[in-house]
Order: structure tokens, then sequence, then C-alpha cells
């Protein structure tokens, strides 16, 4: 389990470099973020040294916290993520990444869609959050800058972290989080969201294995068999704080919390509630689960979603140049050297700085509807480039739309 913000650091690493591997995307972030600090400590570092630090190594660094009264001046070396974990206004203060799992950090932004498989090169996805991160957050993972916690999301990150979660998970989430809705005014804890997983599971296998896969796909779904019945083990045991049920429902619950669509009411512990915001997500899910209806969500209600639960007061844009102008000022942001945007791409990014910057609300749809109707009408002002079904898949603007 990891913060969200972590991937700003790896994104501009994978892009910075010529080539990547699992080895250097991996032990570059650990040594990074476990670079020490001499700090003074505060109420808050104190608490979180207490609370969170639980390895033997940090013996000594409890006790000069424990020691530690208000008031007095005395200093202590943090390692630079616990030194922005003990931000007391981040909606969670865990996710403390070790050593010992170093080689599984870099496979969130694998599964996110920010690298790729196998090349651990960077996707157009990479650039976007890129894009929308402020230099001074990057800056923050070099040297410490209270002001530019990287583990803090804006507005537009969470909406591209968030558009990224249900592409990729939205057949386990969208049913998960809707259950998890319908639960006690007092929240849930991760072992409540854990054992509601397995029978998602299995109604995403019998759903998958009505169709032809492939080997892959196959392999994928036995992983998920499997760690149904792992975490139907765990229900009848006594907690202890551990198990399969809980080490698999808190990745997939915790990001939820950076983005804003759960709160919780101890930072430090794993008990969960819905906030304003969440609740209107929640309930526009309700009733998705399959491949196809998150794809229709995602491309037809995301940004109307987004709008309602930020209360913010948007418009659709009708104006079909309206639409081209966003998306060619997206496109600027995200191309690539040769020139080329996923179109897919362009709409996500052109649908949140509609959002965030202008108050309007542009849905993916209308974007790649809007790109394909200008290219007829100006031929030579817009090119395509095509995928392995022959579908449009990317975009090039060799003029600026006027």
């Amino acid at each position: 389990m990891q913060r969200l913000g972590y991937l700003k650091h790896v994104a501009r690493r994978v892009v910075a470099l010529d080539t990547s591997s699992l080895d250097n995307l991996g032990t570059d972030l650990i040594q990074t973020v476990a670079r020490k600090q001499r700090v003074r400590l505060t109420d808050e570092r104190a608490s979180y040294i207490q609370r969170r630090l639980y390895d033997r190594a940090y013996d000594a660094t409890k006790k000069q916290a424990a020691l530690w009264h208000e008031g007095e001046e005395r200093t202590v070396a943090m390692e630079l993520q616990d030194l922005y974990l003990a931000d007391t206004t981040l909606p969670s203060q865990t996710g403390k990444l070790v050593r010992e799992d170093w080689r599984k950090y870099p496979r969130l932004g694998v599964a996110l869609g920010l690298i790729r498989a196998g090349t651990y090169s960077p996707n157009t996805r990479a650039l976007s959050l890129l894009h929308l991160t402020p230099e001074r957050e990057i800056q923050a993972f070099l040297h410490y800058l209270p002001e530019a916690n990287p583990f803090r999301l804006t507005q537009a990150q969470g909406l591209l972290l968030l558009y990224a979660l249900l592409e990729n998970d939205g057949e386990v989430i969208a049913p998960l989080l809707s259950q998890l809705a319908g639960l006690a005014a007092d929240g849930f804890s991760d072992r409540q969201a854990g054992d509601r997983l397995p029978q998602i599971y299995r109604d995403l296998i019998k759903r998958h294995r009505s169709r032809g896969l492939s080997a892959e796909e196959r392999d994928r779904l036995q992983v998920l068999s499997k760690a149904a019945d792992s975490i139907e083990k765990w229900r009848e045991r006594r907690y202890t704080g551990g198990g399969a049920n809980v080490e698999t429902s808190r990745p997939r619950v915790e990001p939820y919390a950076d983005i804003g669509l759960l709160h919780k009411p101890d930072p430090y512990r794993y008990r969960y509630g819905f906030t304003p915001a969440g609740v209107v997500w929640a309930e526009a899910l309700s009733g998705i689960e399959t491949d196809a209806q998150v794809s229709e969500f995602l491309t037809q209600q995301f940004f109307a979603t987004a709008a309602r639960a930020s209360k913010v007061p948007a418009m659709p844009i009708g104006d079909r140049d309206a639409v081209v102008t966003q998306s060619y000022r997206a496109w600027q942001a995200i191309r690539s050297t040769g020139g080329y945007a996923p179109i897919e791409e362009i709409a996500l990014v052109a649908g949140i700085q509609a959002l965030c910057t202008d108050r309007l609300i542009l849905e993916p749809a209308a974007v790649r509807d809007a790109i394909i109707w200008y290219q007829k009408d100006h031929p030579y002002q817009v090119r395509f480039s095509v995928n392995r079904l022959g579908a449009l898949a990317h975009a090039r603007f060799l003029q600026q739309p006027g």
C-alpha cells in the first residue's frame, strides 16, 4: 500500500530516463523517500513517530519523541517520506514505503497506465500527471518542502488518478464503493471492505468466463479466484490487524482517501467514512459492474459526476469549435516528440482543464466526436493514426484551430 503522491516522482523518473527497469525505478524511489533529514521536533512529528514507526531501527528516535515536550528545542533525523506523512492536513497518514518491498512499488504506475509493462517506458498518462503537477511538488522529493507536500493531491491530479483507477479497476471498485456506501452511518473498516471482495471477484470471473479469453486473461482470473479463496479463509479468524482480507482491501480503499471520496476519523487507522463528494460518486457508480458499463460511464458521465461531487456550477460545452480549442490545448501539453497524442488522453486532460480551470463540463466522448468532425472539415490541419484494429487512436494537430 502506498500513497498516490509517490506516482509523481515515479512519473518524472520514467520520463527522464532513456531506458527504465523495475530495478532502477524501485531502488530510486525507496532511496529518494528514505533519505534522512534532521528537523526540529514538533507535536505532529512526535505523534507520527510514536504511532507509525514500528521497526526496532527507530527505537532511539521513538525514545527522543517520547521524552520531548512542547516548547523544547530538540532535533531528530526523519526520512523524507515520514516528514510528509507526519503532516496532519493529509487525509491519511499511512503508506510509508519499506526497503524490503522496493520491487513492488513501481507496479502501481504500471497498473494505472503510467508505465508500460515489461519495458517500463512512459505512457502518455505519465506526461498527463506531470503536466498537472507543479514543479515544486517534484522538487519536494529532492528537498523537504512542507508547503509543497507531494502526497497532497490537487483537484486536477485527483481527477486524473480517479479516472485511471476506475479505468483499470472499475469492475471491482464500482460495486465495492456502492456496497460500502450502504453500510451504517459510522462508516466501515478495512476488514469490512475486504469481506465484500470475494463475491465481487467471483461475479467478475463468472462474467468473463462466458467469453473467449487469452491465456493472460485466464491467468488473471485464476489469480482473482485464488485471492477470493484466501480472503474467505480469513473471515472466520479473529482479527489481528492483518490477513488477506485487509491486505487486499487497503490498497483498493486508501487511494480514495487521497482523492477525497473517503475520510478517516483517525488518519493513522484503517476506518473510513464517505465524504459528501464520495456519496455522489458512489451513487453514480451504483449498478455499474461490467467493463463496458465502466467505459460508458468514463466517456459520457465522468466529468458531470465530478462537477456534482465538487459542487462546481459548471455547464456542458455545447459548441464544437470550443471543444476543439480545449482539445488543442490539451494536445499541446501531452504530445509526443513526433507530435501525436492518444485521443483518449487528449480527451481526459481537456476535460480536467475545462472543469478545474474554466468551470465547464467536457466529456471524453464529446472530445473524440469534435476532433473527428473538425478533421473532416479541415483535413490538412489534423492527422490521425490507427491501432491494430483499425480504430482511430492518436491525433496530431498541424495548425492551431481558429
